[in-house]
């Protein structure tokens, strides 16, 4: 094994025991935000995007998501989207149904429906031995002022590992 892809390995495991050490549980795991207003505007709710699992290809891995944005205060979802995340790096395994869940920061409290639509990229790392988690570092989004939080964690069941780059797609239902 390359030391590349020692380190690669490494570094999918060290970040996704983080993101695992933060959830309080793995099968649903939360994403604590300060409500501070932070520099681009602030959080107006959340999105919840579920997997139903796959087997990575070695070398990435295409999932398609079911995703739900609550606001905050709201006691149910009111926006549903189909999503898509494909992953191109290491990406060895099979994992079961995952949950990921990102911050939605907008400048305005009116989020009509569709607005969290677009494209977001960025970097996944993560790592499962029966449990596990990970994390997503992506930016992005439509051209409106909503945006999600950058960072997303995510818990998952399964044996694999994963690093690379991830493509989100958004859609509207």
């Amino acid at each position: 094994m390359s030391i590349r892809l020692k380190t690669t390995l490494a570094a999918a495991a060290l970040v996704a025991t983080a993101a695992a050490a933060s959830a309080a549980d793995f099968g649903h795991p939360s994403v604590v935000v300060s409500k501070r207003p932070a520099e681009s505007g602030v959080q107006v709710g959340t999105l919840s995007c579920r997997s139903p699992g796959g087997i990575g290809w070695i070398l990435g891995s295409d999932a398609e998501l079911a995703c739900d944005y609550k606001p905050i205060g709201a006691r149910h979802p009111v926006d549903a989207y189909l999503g898509h995340i494909s992953t191109v790096g290491v990406d060895v395994g099979a994992t079961g149904p995952s949950v990921m869940k990102w911050a939605v920061i907008s400048h305005s409290s009116d989020i009509g429906p569709g607005d969290l639509a677009g494209k977001y990229r960025g970097a996944t790392a993560s790592a499962t031995a029966l449990i596990g988690g990970g994390a997503n570092l992506l930016v992005g989004g439509s051209g409106t002022t909503v945006s999600l939080q950058p960072l997303s964690l995510e818990g998952q069941t399964g044996i694999a590992v994963s690093a690379g780059y991830a493509a989100l797609t958004l859609d509207p239902v």
